[in-house]
């Protein structure tokens, strides 16, 4: 009993204190800054998930594994790695759900006679609209396509559309405005054998022509002289058309939209799948979309959400350009179609239901681990205790002697990683033309002339699991690799292997966008296997080294074959570290022989001393 009233007030009470703090903490600065007062305006994905989850293993890292220490757990596995993911877990699962809790329960329903009202009142999540028209032969459509899952297995196709929305459809006929070709808007045009200027091209009716044909220069030059040197188009209408009058019908130039109403298709294939075959499915996928769309009546909702900043509102900012080029910052909402009270759900039950799961699972977890034997068990005088949780973050991202660049790639790598999420990109996962504006390899590129894509995407990643599992592999090897290389030539192995990797990518495939550091990381991985087939490592450590290394990279070369993987590159970094691991290996071999003799010298002069001393 005393046992556990120990691990009560020494363990469980602060993380109650820490977890509570941390939920109510983030939410009120969340509502404060952003919600309240408005100071700016911040991506919703990193704002409401990105954020909340990074912070919350700060506070069990830095103050809750030092106290998790006071435990005797088991020798077998990683108990306490596992323990301080349950916490992280019980600590970041509530503070997710209370930011989305806070995000709709925050926002204010306006009542709006006509959308254009909409700019009249002060801003709002959510608005009711009595008279509006959706103008459906005018949306805008922009197509996504990005690799997702844990190895990259799942190829995901998306397709956004924005439809106009106006206070009131025309009355007549709409001029619809036309962006032709130049070579077009220089051709003559000629209506039933009269000529017709380009810009009165946009008020025939379509459903009015019956045929069109293009005559090239000569022939055109023949036919109507010297006016159809740039060509001829010839229209011929099923019905007569006054050309002399057309002009002056009760065309209406189209209004400006107010807003844009949007709708979201998605599909998610195999990406192991031959590129012809991915196209294939595309075209079945956006057929279905286009009949859904078709059929859709997107004026049958109860209420509009005005979707914030986030990846979702840039991909339909994007189908909103693809026919509104001038707006700067369209108002885009989303269509509900449930009741305004059904929006909470139920997110502040599980706001209490997850927290309150976790501390259950950690409490019973307390009762069967028991404390280590100390003298003395208060925390505060418990004797020679481990490293405080503080101490391992900065062993992990902050250079020492001996481990200096391999902290350095990985800040840079992550730090890329968050302005990329702050920048609105994506956390998840990022768009293929986002990767190729931040510095993708991609050969058509390379060969243009951009050889920097070469290295600059060897720090750029296409999510979240793609720069976690990076980094990991990275911090793993180079706590071996850095000490033993030396820190000046670990990183030149380092950045020319992920060259040499970029290369084996752009010569193998002729139109895929790479990024990543796995070609640079194989390269250290293939400079350590090289290494460990050497006398350099004693030899217990350099047969269960061997085989777990090896093992590893065989793994992500087998799956790499399945599809979706750069396997180019992570061959092309192995096979690169492997010859500079053999190339290094004589003065690596020498001076460890040196630093042996040197060890050796110093323990002699010891022992001497101690004997003199004596």
């Amino acid at each position: 009993m005393k046992s556990f009233s120990i691990k009560f007030k020494s363990i469980f009470l602060p993380f109650i204190i820490i977890a509570v703090c941390t939920v109510c903490g983030y939410t009120f600065i969340n509502w404060l800054l952003i919600i309240k007062l408005h100071l700016f305006e911040v991506d919703e994905d990193w704002l409401n998930f990105f954020m909340p989850g990074a912070l919350s293993i700060i506070p069990v890292f830095i103050f809750l594994r030092p106290r998790l220490k006071l435990l005797k757990f088991k020798k077998k596995g990683d108990p306490l790695g596992a323990m301080i993911m349950l916490l992280w877990v019980t600590v970041a699962v509530p503070t997710l759900l209370a930011q989305a809790y806070l995000e709709v329960a925050s926002g204010t329903l306006t009542t709006l006679d006509r959308i254009s009202q909409i700019n009249q009142f002060p801003q709002s999540r959510y608005y009711k609209v009595r008279h509006f028209y959706i103008d459906t032969s005018r949306a805008g459509v922009k197509t996504t396509f990005e690799v997702s899952g844990k190895y990259n297995e799942n190829f995901d196709m998306g397709i956004y559309t924005a439809s106009p929305v106006f206070d009131e459809k025309p009355a007549g006929p709409v001029r619809r405005p036309m962006n032709l070709p130049d070579s077009i808007k220089r051709a003559l045009i000629v209506v039933n054998g009269q000529k017709l200027a380009v810009d009165n091209l946009a008020y025939l009716d379509p459903a009015n022509i019956k045929s069109i044909d293009i005559i090239k220069s000569k022939a055109a030059i023949a036919l109507f002289g010297k006016e159809a040197e740039q060509g001829a188009m010839l229209i011929k209408t099923k019905k007569p058309v006054n050309l002399n009058t057309m002009g002056l019908q009760a065309y209406q130039t189209p209004q400006k939209p107010i807003a844009w109403i949007t709708l979201r298709f998605s599909k998610t294939i195999s990406n192991k799948l031959e590129p012809n075959e991915k196209e294939e499915r595309f075209k079945v996928f956006a057929r279905e979309s286009q009949q859904e769309f078709n059929a859709k009546k997107l004026d049958d909702f109860v209420y509009l959400d005005r979707i914030g900043l986030s990846k979702e509102e840039k991909n339909y900012a994007a189908a909103v350009k693809s026919r509104d080029s001038i707006t700067a910052n369209p108002i885009i909402l989303k269509p509900v179609n449930e009741p305004f009270e059904a929006r909470l759900g139920q997110k502040l039950p599980w706001v209490f239901g997850s927290f309150g799961i976790g501390t259950c699972v950690f409490l019973i977890a307390l009762l069967f681990i028991p404390l280590k034997e100390f003298v003395n068990v208060d925390f505060k005088e418990a004797p020679e205790e481990p490293a405080s949780g503080w101490e391992d973050f900065r062993n992990i991202f902050f250079p020492r002697k001996g481990y200096y660049f391999t902290p350095i790639i990985i800040d840079l790598n992550l730090l890329i990683y968050i302005i990329m999420v702050c920048c609105g990109l994506g956390f998840i996962s990022f768009d293929g033309n986002d990767l190729l504006k931040w510095g993708a390899n991609f050969r058509p590129a390379v060969q243009n002339g951009e050889y920097w894509r070469l290295l600059t995407s060897v720090f750029l990643h296409g999510g979240l699991m793609h720069i976690l599992f990076n980094m990991y592999g990275l911090m793993f090897v180079g706590i071996f690799l850095e000490p033993l290389m030396g820190s000046t030539r670990y990183l030149i192995a380092y950045l020319f292997t992920g060259i040499l990797a970029s290369l084996a990518s752009v010569w193998w495939h002729p139109a895929t966008i790479g990024v990543g550091a796995s070609g640079a990381i194989f390269g250290m991985y293939g400079i350590f296997l090289a290494l460990l087939t050497t006398n350099l490592f004693p030899h217990d450590f350099k047969k269960s080294f061997l085989v777990s290394t090896g093992i590893f990279v065989g793994y992500n070369l087998l799956f790499g074959l399945t599809g979706g993987i750069d396997n180019a590159a992570h061959i092309g970094g192995l096979i690169s570290g492997l010859l500079i691991g053999y190339a290094l290996y004589p003065s690596l071999k020498k001076r460890a022989r040196e630093i042996d003799a040197e060890a050796e010298t110093q323990e002699l002069l010891e022992e001497l001393t101690g004997k003199t001393e004596e």
